[in-house]
């Protein structure tokens, strides 16, 4: 199988986050987002913070925002905000929305779950967060040198919570069903791990993805997609208990995120370039 760009468009800022809900949300360093429909026609604008976002998440309808100018942001998918969401302190750098819950990790090794917009629990896995993902009741974060496992229980208690496990590993990082993706600790071999506590979260596989560092990792069904310093997005297979390489293309500049759907990647570039790229 091969890769092929589909659409592609440009803005005038470096865009640095990005998110999917039925339309394609980039955050750029100039505080601003910007939302594009799937064939990356340009849709609403709007300034969210005075500096660069540094997380990006989108889901219900909503679209949320965190910089370091103070908490985490809710807007509709127009542009409106909706609500401040109160903060731990340190800058947030992960947001996730599961169900109705969004999951928001900060530099001082803080989760905060929040429903409704109004904090629900908080957790404190004394590292900084530079991913996160949710396998309930599993949580993982990562930073760069190891995963950490939690069994976390929001609806019976807002603060505690046990330790599981620990791996070595580094964001970027997903849960994708069964399994378990994470970048090795020099940032550039993917792991793949089964993600049970009945195996210790066994590591099944281990594959170099890029002489570069990975920036960007995106699942959708059994594929997973990589993209980082180098300027290539790979896609990979998880079949059975093992990663295959199912399509390269070189975009030719670093690629500072990315997400896929069934039919698309959406994947932003250093320079201000957008594209989607399909499977041919």
């Amino acid at each position: 199988m091969s890769l092929k760009i589909e659409a592609e468009t440009k803005i005038d800022s470096e865009p640095c986050v990005a998110a999917w809900d039925n339309k394609f949300f980039v955050g750029s360093e100039d505080g601003s987002i910007r939302s594009f429909d799937a064939t990356l026609v340009p849709s609403a604008s709007w300034s969210a913070h005075a500096v660069q976002i540094f997380a990006l998440a989108a889901g219900n309808g909503n679209v949320l925002s965190a910089s370091n100018d103070g908490g985490v942001r809710v807007w509709s998918t127009e542009g409106q905000k909706i609500a401040d969401l109160p903060s731990a302190g340190p800058d947030v750098g992960v947001l996730r929305v599961y169900g109705k819950a969004i999951y928001a990790g900060d530099e001082g090794g803080n989760v905060l779950v929040y429903e409704n917009n109004v904090e629900k629990a908080r957790y404190n896995v004394l590292e900084e967060i530079k991913d996160l993902d949710l396998s309930p009741p599993f949580m993982f974060t990562v930073r760069d040198l190891d995963v950490t496992v939690t069994e976390i229980k929001p609806d019976e208690s807002k603060s505690r919570f046990v330790t599981r496990h620990t791996m070595e590993g580094r964001a970027p990082l997903r849960v994708a069903g069964k399994r378990l993706l994470c970048m090795a600790r020099g940032g550039n071999n993917l792991r793949l791990h089964d993600a049970s506590v009945d195996t210790t979260f066994k590591m099944l596989h281990e594959v170099k993805v890029s002489d570069m560092i990975i920036t960007s990792l995106s699942v959708c069904g059994d594929y997973a997609w990589t993209g980082g310093w180098d300027g290539c997005v790979r896609r990979w297979k998880m079949a059975e208990d093992r990663l295959e390489p199912a399509g390269e293309l070189n975009l030719g500049a670093c690629i500072n995120a990315l997400h896929i759907t069934p039919d698309s990647a959406y994947i932003v570039l250093s320079g201000g370039r957008i594209v989607s790229v399909k499977v041919v």
